[in-house]
């Protein structure tokens, strides 16, 4: 996020005859970061018959028109407190600004009103910040992973900032760092963790870590001694780059087919890395089935295909090393519980047949031996009553 560049100076702020010139935003001094954009708005507040003057904006004595990345606007509207009086309001807008555009700039009222004059200015003063990135050392990440003691490596980053020359004793200016979490802002201070030296406008990190990757940035505190003055400038975003690492991921699953596969994966990294998916080294695309979407994968309606060894790739275009997991993943036959219960049923059918046959042939036997005559001897037995002949 760049700075609005538009150092305000309310510099002629005069009642007599009604009139007021201004130019916003109210600041003696306003810095601009180089290659942004600088507005700046002056605003009349007059009667009617000021109006017949000219308003006009002027740099360094030349008067400025649209053209060259400038672009210049007038508005008027009618004071709803005072009918008699109309409020002109005229905007400057500078593309790309460079350091020639650090000079006083006014705004003026084509000819003086009674005793007012018709003349406000305001001093554009010009910073730039050299981008850099950093990265968190990857002996670092090994040692946390690994529980060892920390290392004492350190991580410096710089605010180096140009056109800052104070030799006229024109402003102050400290420095403040913060870091960007989540998109919110927090202001860091001295701690066991953060060093900050004001007087080269350095963050030192001790013993960093993945949890230290993110988006850093130097604010110029200008002038903090005077309101009319005091202005803070943030600087272009310092990158702490981690490289990408899977955090979380499921577990090889055992599904039934026409389930519902669904798989999750987690990863880490600055800037944040993209997760895809594969099945045995295949990229997986979206279909009416299949959903790959970030760190969840899910299926629909599994089938035998679906069963194989699924992959999540962490990636950031910026690295080129990636991170992955792999989760296997199959599939059985919805029947695949019903076969042994069927086996048992079939064992105990087999069975109780092989009683029943068992014990209707013996059920038979009884049988017989239930119908043989009660007087009936053994043939054997009727040789005693035989005579025997010599």
């Amino acid at each position: 996020m760049w700075c609005f560049g538009i150092l305000f100076t309310l510099s002629s702020l005069a009642y007599s005859l009604g009139e007021e010139l201004t130019i916003l935003p109210a600041l003696k001094q306003y810095w601009v970061i180089k290659g942004s954009t600088l507005n700046l708005t002056c605003r009349h507040n007059g009667t009617q018959s000021s109006q017949e003057h000219a308003l006009s904006f002027w740099k360094s004595n030349t008067q400025i028109s649209t053209g060259n990345g400038v672009t210049v606007n007038i508005f008027a509207v009618a004071d709803t407190q005072d009918v008699t009086r109309t409020i002109r309001t005229l905007v400057i807008t500078k593309s790309d600004v460079q350091f020639s555009d650090g000079v006083l700039y006014k705004c003026i009222l084509g000819q003086n009103v009674g005793n007012f004059k018709g003349e406000a200015d305001i001093q554009v003063k010009v910073v730039e910040f050299k981008s850099a990135e950093y990265e968190i050392p990857p002996e670092n990440e090994k040692k946390k992973d690994t529980n060892l003691p920390p290392t004492r490596e350190k991580l410096i980053i710089e605010c180096n900032a140009s056109g800052m020359s104070s030799s006229d004793g024109s402003f102050t200016v400290t420095t403040k760092w913060l870091k960007v979490s989540e998109g919110k802002e927090q202001f860091l201070e001295n701690s066991t963790k953060y060093t900050i030296f004001v007087e080269n406008r350095t963050l030192e990190i001790s013993d960093p870590g993945r949890e230290d990757a993110g988006e850093y940035r130097c604010v110029l505190v200008f002038n903090k001694d005077d309101k009319a003055s005091y202005q803070e400038v943030r600087s272009q975003p310092f990158n702490v780059r981690a490289v990408p690492k899977i955090e979380t991921h499921d577990k090889n699953k055992n599904l039934v087919q026409e389930d519902t596969l669904e798989l999750r994966c987690t990863a880490s990294g600055f800037p944040k890395p993209t997760i895809t998916w594969k099945k045995d080294g295949q990229a997986l695309n979206q279909t009416e089935r299949i959903h790959p979407k970030e760190e969840r994968l899910v299926i629909y309606n599994l089938g035998f295909d679906d069963k194989g060894e699924y992959q999540c790739v962490a990636s950031h275009s910026q690295f080129n090393e990636t991170a992955s997991a792999t989760m296997l993943v199959r599939v059985k036959d919805k029947l695949a519980a019903l076969w042994p219960f069927l086996g048992i049923v079939a064992e105990v059918i087999v069975l109780c047949i092989i009683i029943f046959i068992y014990e209707k042939k013996r059920s038979k036997q009884l049988e017989s031996e239930e119908d043989a005559p009660d007087g009936q001897d053994n043939p054997g037995d009727n040789r005693a009553g035989v005579r025997r002949r010599n």
